[in-house]
């Protein structure tokens, strides 16, 4: 069994490489029991991860993603003491301690740690002289027990004392009554299984709706509990009902607005109801197995996921709907924007066969719908044209060499393949951005933030903001909605970097300020020592891929490279290297 701190010593390498230096003092424990953990861990993984050096630091390479998070849910209490949590009261560490047949002091550091990763869907409570429970309404407590039951319903029913085949004739018998007989088995279950728990008030329900389930299952249940199954389902059918194009793209156009998009398209409205509306109907507030890290995506679209976030917050106060999943919703957001490219920008494309040229125009121009491409036939043309426009990105089809032309330039030979169309968009994006990054994050701008040890990050960026109105760089709004961000969650950080940031009506282009704080302060538990605050206008589509430059640039150093940037030529030398 993995101890916890084998767990969280691969939670850190999921997100980022790490020395032996930096695992063994997060761990606070020596680089031998380090080495001892990690080749533990490989044989435990087996073939679904390995962690291995590359030199610089340890490295985390998860081949069969599924299965290594199924793995190490495996080695995971969180589920076993969530149980006991909400089929008792009250539960003292020593019941845990028993139930999960560990010594306390354990137990004790994985509530700490179960607290902590709940914390954004229920909360873990303790009251003196009684125990921890679940500060949750019932009808909660009981959504969150049917999801830990659809994780392993044979587990649960062991738990209750169940046959497992319970679970089956459950799902059997409502086929014909719910939409999904699947989830609803688990709410009808998680209803037995606080039969004992009695229910503030009674339910308005129809005690007959699933008595003939429960009976077949082998389970009798009182009056009011079969009530209160009938009235949940009923519940989250009408949360459900709710959810229409028609509501979705009104909620959604007003959000697409304040951020100064307008209206993007009908798929991103049809995607958006179709997933809310399975999230209100069948609410899952606990994952099937834990998840990879998505900060490099979310790095990569920040506006996407922020979209996501005010989308969700919009949902809870107008639908009263509750939803956790910013994650799929950021991703539907981000192919939206993907999709409404608008400005077009030149390639010019030098090639020695007029054939081949056209072929790769015609195949540039189809997959990357925001440029135009120029053919030049000889390096003279090629100049020629360079004089009269600055293009954005020179790609040599030919033989000819071009040492002497400084420009962006991506060599590809022969007619170009899929590899090489995601090549030239990627080299396009860069380009166009890396030209402009002095414009973007003027030197003059950055400076020193001495701040003291024990300042909170909030504190921190709240007078950050309040010295860069004071000089003019920022207005009172976007100072306003930075800090309030921050205090959303989900903080940017990018390798030791932290990019506070918001989406501005008062501006028509990207601007950032460097800074570098005196004492490091503690992000999302990552140690942050500067910070690259900014400011973008949604308007102008192509700046929002200055964040996926910014974390593609920041991600090739390893850590002990970002603590030493004292200056912002240092930290330019970086982004442009």
């Amino acid at each position: 069994m993995l101890s916890e701190r084998q767990l969280s010593l691969l939670e850190r390498l999921e997100n980022q490489n790490l020395t032996m230096k930096e695992l063994a003092s997060g761990g606070n424990v020596s680089s031998r029991t380090v080495l001892r953990d990690i080749d533990y861990l490989n044989f435990t993984l087996s073939d679904a991860a390995r962690i291995s050096t590359n030199g610089s630091g340890y490295q985390l390479d998860i081949f069969d993603r599924n299965r290594y998070f199924m793995q190490l849910q495996r080695h995971d209490n969180d589920d076993k003491m969530l149980f006991v949590l909400l089929t008792n009261l009250y539960t003292t560490r020593l019941q845990l301690a028993e139930a999960l047949n560990l010594p306390e002091k354990i137990v004790n550091d994985q509530l700490a740690r179960l607290k902590q990763r709940s914390s954004r869907c229920f909360r873990i409570t303790s009251r003196p002289n009684s125990g921890h429970y679940i500060d949750e309404p019932r009808r909660k407590k009981l959504i969150i027990l049917a999801n830990l039951i659809k994780k392993s319903p044979s587990a649960v029913c062991a738990s209750l004392n169940l046959e497992s085949r319970v679970f089956q004739v459950l799902q059997q018998n409502i086929e014909g009554i719910s939409d999904n007989s699947e989830y609803c088995a688990t709410l009808l279950l998680a209803v037995y299984a606080l039969r004992n728990q009695k229910s503030p008030s009674v339910p308005a329900g129809n005690s007959q709706t699933f008595h003939a389930a429960y009976e077949a299952a082998g389970l009798y249940l009182s009056h009011d509990a079969l009530k209160e199954a009938d009235s949940l389902v009923k519940a989250l059918q009408d949360s459900a009902s709710q959810v229409t194009t028609t509501v979705i793209g009104e909620l959604t156009n007003e959000l697409l607005i304040s951020h100064g998009l307008g209206e993007l398209d009908q798929q991103l409205i049809d995607d958006l109801t179709a997933h809310i509306a399975r999230c209100a109907a069948r609410p899952l507030w606990l994952q099937e197995s834990r998840q990879g890290s998505m900060n490099n995506l979310k790095a990569a679209w920040p506006v996407a996921f922020d979209l996501s976030i005010g989308l969700i917050n919009q949902i809870r106060q107008r639908l009263n709907i509750e939803i956790y999943d910013s994650d799929l919703i950021g991703l539907y957001f981000a192919c939206a924007l993907e999709r409404n490219q608008g400005e077009k920008h030149t390639i010019v494309l030098l090639a020695e066969q007029n054939a081949i040229a056209t072929i790769n125009q015609l195949a540039i121009e189809r997959e990357l719908h925001n440029c135009r491409v120029v053919i030049a036939l000889h390096p003279a043309e090629l100049y020629a044209l360079c004089e009269e426009m600055t293009p954005a990105l020179i790609i040599n089809n030919s033989a000819f060499p071009l040492d002497t032309l400084v420009a962006e330039m991506l060599v590809i030979k022969n007619i170009i393949n899929p590899a090489g169309i995601n090549l030239v968009k990627e080299k396009l994006d860069y380009s166009l951005i890396k030209q402009k990054l002095p414009q973007f994050i003027p030197e003059e701008c950055s400076f020193v933030y001495a701040n003291t040890p024990g300042d909170q990050w909030l504190t921190i960026i709240k007078d950050i903001c309040a010295r860069l109105v004071k000089r003019g760089l920022l207005n009172k709004d976007d100072a306003h909605s930075v800090y309030q961000r921050e205090t959303e969650g989900e903080n940017l950080v990018v390798n030791h970097i932290a990019i506070p940031h918001c989406w501005s009506e008062s501006s028509n282009q990207f601007r950032s300020y460097f800074i570098c704080l005196k004492h490091p302060v503690m992000i999302n538990g990552e140690s942050v020592a500067h910070l690259l605050l900014a400011c973008t206008s949604t308007a102008l589509r192509q700046e929002l891929k200055i964040f996926s430059y910014l974390a593609n640039a920041l991600n090739r150093y390893d850590a002990h490279e970002i603590e030493r940037i004292r200056s912002y030529p240092q930290f330019m030398a970086l982004l442009c290297g």
